[in-house]
């Protein structure tokens, strides 16, 4: 009788053996499954989104802190022409450079003065005096030469200075353009710069990375008319004249490219678009824009701009004083230089 039971018995205590520990099992994975959907904290920056039996986590990206740049004021544009200027190392252009090929100081805007003595009456930083009976002449002003900061009344102290050198034009891409071309470049505005005879005859024709203004406060201004020059009229540039021309932009403070003249800031005058044949061929009339207007007949005194009438202290100028022009009546109102 007991060997009958414990035959029955010792079965019945397997089955339930295995059953306890299939119990216990499935309660350590129940656990383990419960702590990894809801006890596991969700790491800072994401989110949890679980549907039925998937889940999916969003990574929220990290605010990274705008650094305030302090980019040269001489404007990006400057430095963007300088990038794409195409660089061409080489020395031999096509021809040999003749300056008379290059016909300067010329009339090119038919107000009876040629380029130099525009340009003369536009740097001067009082009214210039402009001589009209006969052939044009600046005869009195006041000058600061913004290379080396030498100043006088008298301009035959001064040269006119090729921004880029008429020279280095020929070199860099002139050699090939038309006689039409050279002339509209030669006479441009934002080409020329009152300078002292002595810094425009050791500048030469050499470009930024051989010489460069004694006054280093010039030399944003330099640059940037120097650059916007050989964008204008596609001209090319050396890795080193391109280099010095960055080094000199870097000098730009916050009044961005203006030329020190004395206790003056002066903006060069807005250039010309390019015209005339690029490959030596025939072209019509160069586009070159109209130097400032003359002064009205019998009119004695000629600003060439606003900063000019104000050193002189002839500002505000109204319809009929001597000096006003409309084109220094911004308004059209009748009082210029408001």
């Amino acid at each position: 009788m007991s060997t009958r039971s414990d035959r029955r018995i010792g079965p019945f205590l397997c089955v339930c053996l295995v059953a306890l520990v299939v119990f216990v099992a499935g309660c350590e994975k129940s656990s383990t499954t419960s702590k990894s959907r809801s006890g596991s904290p969700v790491a800072s920056g994401q989110s949890s989104d679980t549907t039925g039996s998937s889940t999916t986590t969003a990574v929220v990206p990290a605010v990274v802190p705008v650094v305030p740049t302090t980019a040269a004021p001489s404007s990006q544009s400057t430095r963007d022409r300088l990038s794409v200027l195409a660089v061409d190392d080489r020395q031999s252009p096509q021809g040999t450079y003749h300056r008379e090929e290059w016909p300067h100081w010329a009339d090119v805007d038919s107000n009876g003065c040629d380029a130099r003595q525009d340009a003369l009456a536009v740097w001067s930083v009082v009214a210039a005096t402009v001589n009209r009976s006969g052939t044009c002449k600046v005869v009195v002003g006041s000058w600061v030469s913004p290379y080396d900061g030498v100043a006088s009344n008298n301009p035959s102290d001064f040269d006119v200075d090729h921004l880029v050198p008429l020279e280095n034009a020929f070199r860099s891409g002139g050699w090939a353009w038309s006689t039409e071309r050279r002339r509209a470049f030669a006479n441009n505005p934002a080409e020329l710069v009152v300078a002292s005879a002595s810094s425009n005859r050791s500048k030469g024709s050499d470009p930024p990375d051989q010489w460069r203004p004694a006054n280093r406060d010039s030399w944003c201004a330099y640059a940037d008319g120097w650059v916007k020059v050989k964008s204008m009229w596609e001209l090319t540039v050396t890795t080193a004249e391109r280099d010095a021309l960055g080094q000199m932009l870097d000098t730009c403070g916050i009044a961005g490219p203006v030329w020190p003249l004395g206790s003056t800031a002066f903006t060069s005058p807005t250039g010309a678009a390019p015209s005339g044949s690029a490959s030596g061929g025939a072209s019509g009339t160069p586009a070159v824009p109209p130097s400032p207007s003359a002064p009205a007949t019998g009119a004695d005194v000629y600003y060439a701009n606003c900063t000019a009438a104000r050193a002189a202290g002839a500002a505000p100028i109204r319809v009929g004083q001597p000096g006003y022009r409309t084109a220094l009546d911004g308004d059209k109102d009748g009082v210029a230089c408001e």
